[in-house]
C-alpha cells in the first residue's frame, strides 16, 4: 500500500514569501524618494576624481600673501596646458588658408590651394557677406548698410568696398582683415570658419567687380 505524502510547510512558505516580494517590488514603482537610487552597476558614476573647476589644493597657482582676490589663490583642479599644445584639428599650420599670407609673409591675391572657386562658394559667400557684413557695408559693399542710418551713425563710417583703392588691395587682405579686424571693426575669426572667410572674400570681390566701370577692368 503507498504512502500518502503530505505539502511540505516550507514549500508553502516559499511560495508565499515569493509573491509577497514580487508584489512588494511592483508596487514600489513610481514612488519618489529623497534617497538616491541604489546603483548595483557602478558603470564608473563614483570616482576619485576632481571637475573641471573645482578647488584642489595640492595646486596653488597665486601666493595667497600676494592674491587680490582670496579667491585667486586657491587651487585649480583644472591644469592650464603644457606650452605649445595644440589640440587636434586645431595646428593650421597652412598660413595661405588661415592667415592669408604666403611664404614670403606677403598678403596673396588669390585664393589658397586649399580653396576651390566654385558656384557653392560664392553662395555661401553671399549668404555669410548678406549675415555678417551687409548691416555695416551694405548689400552692394557701399558702407551705407542698416547699422550705419540708426542711432546717430558711426563715428567712423564703414570703408566703401568698392572704392578704388580698396578694390586694388590683394584678396588676402579682406580675409586678413575679416580674421583681425581693422580700425573700429572687430574681427570675426571666432564667428566665423576660415573657409567661409575665403568665401566672404570671394564675395566682395564679385561685388567689386560688378561694379567696376568697364574701362577700369
Amino acid at each position: 500500500m503507498a504512502r500518502k505524502l503530505l505539502p511540505s510547510p516550507f514549500g508553502s512558505a516559499s511560495a508565499i514569501a515569493l509573491g509577497c516580494a514580487l508584489i512588494g517590488a511592483v508596487g514600489c514603482q513610481g514612488n519618489r524618494s529623497e534617497l538616491p537610487p541604489v546603483h548595483l552597476i557602478q558603470n564608473m558614476d563614483f570616482q576619485q576624481r576632481f571637475d573641471a573647476q573645482e578647488v584642489n589644493d595640492f595646486f596653488k597657482d597665486v601666493d595667497c600673501a600676494n592674491a587680490h582676490n582670496p579667491h585667486q589663490c586657491e587651487g585649480r583642479a583644472a591644469r592650464l596646458p603644457v606650452a605649445g599644445t595644440v589640440a587636434v584639428g586645431q595646428l593650421h599650420d597652412d598660413d595661405e588658408l588661415y592667415r592669408g599670407r604666403g611664404a614670403d609673409g606677403r598678403l596673396i591675391d588669390r585664393l589658397p590651394a586649399a580653396i576651390k572657386l566654385s558656384t557653392e562658394l560664392m553662395a555661401r559667400g553671399e549668404e555669410r557677406y548678406n549675415i555678417y557684413c551687409q548691416p555695416c557695408h551694405d548689400y552692394t559693399g557701399g558702407g551705407q548698410g542698416i547699422a550705419t542710418l540708426r542711432g546717430g551713425g558711426f563715428s567712423v563710417a564703414p570703408k566703401n568696398l568698392n572704392d578704388p583703392q580698396i578694390r586694388a588691395m590683394p584678396l588676402g587682405h579682406f580675409f586678413d582683415v575679416i580674421t583681425n579686424g581693422k580700425g573700429t571693426m572687430q574681427p570675426y575669426a571666432a564667428q566665423i570658419s576660415a573657409q567661409d572667410r575665403w568665401a566672404i572674400t570671394v564675395w566682395v570681390r564679385t561685388l567689386q567687380v560688378a561694379r567696376t566701370p568697364e574701362e577700369a577692368k
